[in-house]
């Protein structure tokens, strides 16, 4: 067998092998940003791509916005996370939800690590690391006022139509009286009768003196 036939059977035989023997790395997938709600609190999801039913580990790590020191925040098993609640939904998928977060936390971007066994040997990943977004802290500290409730819209339209019944009964009282008083009380049939004055009383010197 010629030197090149050799080299084409031994490229052959290793792009087999990489057939027959597929790699066992996995990924982690977590969200590139997460907002800060009202509450201060934000969850991180963290997933893997791992054919397994278990995992080994799960880790939340604090990575500084200027550093790359690692340091570990919430571990499975782990009973004392500060202010981090974890939750195993699956074992492909993991919840991380963290509280009361503060100016310092917002320094920090936050990486999840899992580590599984595949064919009896360790495997670790970590995902690319989620940084937080402040949320809206002028709808937080300046609340809009709620819009009025079904119920109050109801009882204000039923009280503005009392005012219109009572208003419209006032106007029908004073009409009807008014049309009572000119109908009773006015100048019809009458006659007006020119009353004489009365004579005055004679005086006997004045008829003496006349005669």
């Amino acid at each position: 067998m010629s030197g090149s036939s050799v080299n084409i059977f031994i490229i052959f035989t290793i792009h087999l092998s990489f057939i027959l023997h597929p790699s066992h790395g996995f990924e982690v997938i977590q969200p590139d940003y997460q907002t800060v709600n009202s509450d201060r609190l934000a969850s991180i999801s963290c997933e893997h791509t791992a054919n397994v039913t278990s995992v080994e580990d799960v880790r939340l790590n604090g990575i500084p916005l200027t550093g790359t020191q690692k340091k570990l925040l919430c571990q499975k098993g782990k009973d004392d996370c500060e202010n981090i609640i974890m939750h195993l939904e699956n074992p492909n998928k993991c919840l991380f939800i963290i509280l009361n977060i503060g100016p310092e936390a917002m320094k920090m971007k936050y990486q999840c690590e899992f580590t599984v066994k595949e064919n009896g040997l360790d495997r670790t990943e970590t995902g690319a690391p989620t940084t937080l977004l402040p949320g809206d802290k002028e709808a937080v500290s300046t609340p809009h006022p709620s819009p009025p409730t079904p119920q109050f819209d109801h009882l204000r339209w039923i009280l503005i139509g009392l005012l219109a019944l009572i208003l419209l009964y006032s106007c029908i009282v004073t009409s009807f009286y008014i049309r009572l008083r000119l109908s009773n009380g006015g100048p019809e049939n009458s006659t007006y009768v020119v009353m004489r004055k009365a004579p005055l009383p004679r005086n006997p010197a004045f008829d003496v003196y006349c005669s």
